[in-house]
């Protein structure tokens, strides 16, 4: 699925209305009926307070106005003032309700006496809509911390307001939603963090728009939901046996970490590869190593054995590492996922990326990625989105970004944004274990930008199910390793947001 922009969905909505001939009135109507529909839905009957803005987002609130109205439901609308310029369309629909009874109070009235949403069971916030940027200020600032100080459930029309569309940052106060119900696409604000947390659970609703224009239209963005991602998994023919199932090697391991190349052998055999070898230093010993998985060392390596390699866990800095890393770069028939000690050994490689032949999948965390691109974790946070995509393209790889909503880019697709995954994931080794699923996709023949994408999601998912049959505290690395096949083949089918 698609991840719009706040430009995209205007120009679907111009396109709507310029080719297919929608009046701007039946597309606010659409989305009125789609928020009308998920409250009928989840909330019960009683009094609903409805916050408008100054934009068309108002007008999608007063139409909702009218239509819980009609349906019998006691509705409050609170706005600038009775005077405020509505665009066209809005201020149709705002006639409309008047015309109907619906009662319109000030926003400074609600200030001084806050009581007028206490009788409300539901809260909509229909204050800003997609174009807004920046932070909030002044009597707007006042009403959405009233807003976000009530008790009662809170639905976000589109996007809560104070988040900005395109980046998710939140830079001053914001809406935090328990629903938003948002309209043709998910906007990317809504799937990246802090924007993510404001949504709520998110709901996303077509509204009628022409299946071609959410469809056929280019974007820099998208999404998987399990119907999405189901066909992309590597599934083993009735003839299939170890030697085609594909052969993996994973380089890494050092004195005191031989635990983090074991976990990436392991969930290489998880993920569906037919056979693992670990290839590790002279003279060290795996006391970890399950009776599955093969070792070697470097010495007996020979590398054309291999169909894919994992490089990094547990490695160490050592200089012999560095060495071996360099030459492993490369090997451009092989595809490589670089992780953990290989990320750092590249750090110190000035120009490393002109070095790098053929496919390779780099999968940093936000510090790893702050070593890479000399910039601060405060800076790799801060610009995720940007950053994911000129790096791909600078590096000529397929870029993991790690960390809540991890982002997958590369230098010729769109921005893969995550949404799988939890807390439980922040613990020592769920990195290794996700960078053995990716290599052993590709040791299946799966290409690095889909074996990045399918091993991102299964891995978030596996850490959802480990979360909800043992609480998001306690869940170890090893913990995901009996789950990878429990939602590669279906464990957890539910469609995410």
């Amino acid at each position: 699925m698609k991840v719009a922009t706040a430009q995209e969905m205007r120009e679907i909505d111009r396109l709507a209305m310029a080719e297919y001939h929608y009046p701007g009135l039946l597309l606010m109507e659409q989305a009125a009926l789609a928020v009308f529909r998920a409250m009928l839905d989840r909330f019960p009957s009683g009094r609903v307070g409805i916050l408008c803005g100054k934009g068309n987002n108002a007008g999608d609130g007063w139409a909702l106005a009218r239509l819980l109205t009609l349906a019998g439901t006691v509705v409050s609308v609170f706005s600038p003032s009775a005077a405020v310029n509505l665009p066209p369309d809005a201020e149709t629909n705002r006639q409309i309700a008047r015309a109907l009874g619906i009662k319109e109070q000030p926003w400074s009235a609600l200030l001084a006496d806050p009581t007028g949403l206490s009788s409300c069971g539901v809260l909509v916030d229909a204050l800003l809509g997609t174009g807004f940027k920046g932070e909030v200020r002044g009597e707007l600032a006042a009403v959405i911390k009233l807003l976000n100080g009530a008790a009662q459930p809170v639905v976000a029309v589109d996007l809560p307001s104070g988040v900005e569309a395109d980046t998710g940052q939140v830079k001053g106060p914001a809406v935090r939603a328990t629903l938003t119900v948002t309209f043709g696409l998910p906007k990317v604000g809504l799937l990246v963090y802090p924007g993510r947390e404001y949504a709520g659970t998110v709901l996303v609703d077509p509204i009628g728009l022409p299946p071609p224009l959410l469809a056929g239209m280019t974007g820099d963005f998208y999404t998987l939901g399990h119907h999405e991602l189901e066909p992309l998994i590597p599934r083993r023919q009735p003839e299939a046996h170890k030697g085609t199932q594909g052969h993996l090697l994973v380089v890494g391991g050092a004195s005191g970490m031989t635990g983090a190349p074991t976990l990436a052998a392991l969930a290489g055999l998880r993920s569906g590869a037919g056979l693992v070898t670990i290839g590790v230093r002279a003279g060290l010993t795996l006391p970890e190593k399950p009776l599955e998985v093969m070792v070697k060392t470097w010495a007996e390596i020979r590398w054309e054995d291999y169909d894919a390699i994992v490089v990094g866990p547990g490695l160490s800095i050592k200089p012999d590492g560095g060495e071996l890393l360099e030459m492993i770069l490369g090997l451009e028939q092989i595809p490589r996922v670089l992780d953990a000690d290989a990320l750092n050994l590249l750090a110190q490689m000035p120009g490393w990326w002109e070095k790098v032949k053929g496919p390779v999948v780099l999968t940093p965390h936000p510090g790893e990625m702050a070593r890479l691109s000399c910039l601060t974790t405060t800076e790799v946070q801060a610009r995720r989105l940007a950053l994911v995509g000129d790096k791909a393209a600078e590096w000529g790889v397929t870029l993991v970004l790690k960390g809540a909503a991890t982002l997958v880019g590369t230098d010729t697709e769109p921005i893969y944004i995550n949404q799988t995954g939890n807390p439980a994931l922040a613990t020592a080794g769920t990195g290794d274990v996700l960078a053995g699923m990716v290599g052993g996709f590709l040791a299946q023949g799966v290409l690095p930008p889909a074996a990045a994408v399918i091993g991102v999601n299964l891995h978030g998912q596996a850490g959802d199910l480990a979360a909800a049959e043992i609480g998001a505290a306690g869940v170890l690395a090893g913990d995901l390793l009996p789950r990878i096949p429990q939602v590669i083949n279906g464990g957890l089918a539910n469609d995410h947001r």
